[in-house]
């Protein structure tokens, strides 16, 4: 008697198992993109958060008469712009009272180059340090009530601080050099770029009218 070769029956229904398994991935991969579908569908489309910047954090004021403009507050973002068009409504500004502690750097160069546009002078009350100071200088005369304070500081970065391709010494070059095109001695520009940046310095109202910061009494 002779035997049967069974291995032909073995592969055979080892290749209906293998398709089978095929197919129930297949109806898996299906379910599972249906599902995807549905949920996509119901997901709720939400749209791109967009920044709003807070509003620049000061306040600029024209005085009665149309001779002066009134700044209090942060130099901030938008200063620049507000005071051109200030100057373009109002002809007749002749000089700028200034109230801050200072602020983006940036926006005191612009509102340097606006003062000097128009030969707008200078003046403060009480109180003006950092990037407020670098804007008095910008004034064609420059001038401070009895108590008024000048404040300035150096430019540094801690060491392991790191801000892109900002270079303080760069950016304290640049103001210097402003300070020196308004007339600034030259050893009180000196002294200026060996300032830390704390404590703030207050030049005594003497130092500050030998120096040229202050012009008049």
């Amino acid at each position: 008697m002779q035997s049967r070769d069974l291995k032909p029956h073995c592969t055979v229904r080892s290749d209906r198992i293998d398709i089978i398994a095929l197919y129930v991935l297949l109806a898996l991969a299906i379910a599972g993109l249906v599902l995807a579908s549905v949920a996509a569908a119901r997901t709720e489309i939400r749209p791109p958060l967009v920044r709003i910047p807070p509003p620049p954090d000061f306040d600029l004021q024209v005085s009665s008469d149309g001779t002066e403009i009134q700044f209090e507050g942060r130099v901030d973002f938008g200063l620049t712009a507000a005071m051109r068009e200030l100057v373009a409504q109002h002809p007749t500004i002749k000089r700028m009272t200034l109230e801050s502690r200072g602020g983006v750097i940036s926006e005191a160069r612009g509102a340097v180059t606006v003062l000097r546009a128009h030969g707008i002078a200078t003046h403060v009350e009480a109180h003006c340090a950092s990037a407020c100071a670098l804007i008095f200088a910008g004034g064609a005369t420059r001038t401070l009530a009895p108590e008024a304070q000048l404040g300035l500081h150096g430019y540094s970065l801690a060491q392991d601080r790191h801000f892109g391709m900002i270079d303080p010494v760069a950016e304290m070059q640049r103001d210097l050099a402003i300070y020196r095109a308004s007339g600034l001695e030259n050893r009180f520009v000196a002294k200026l770029a060996e300032l830390p940046q704390n404590p703030m310095w207050y030049p005594t109202r003497a130092e500050l009218q030998a120096a040229g910061f202050v012009t008049h009494p």
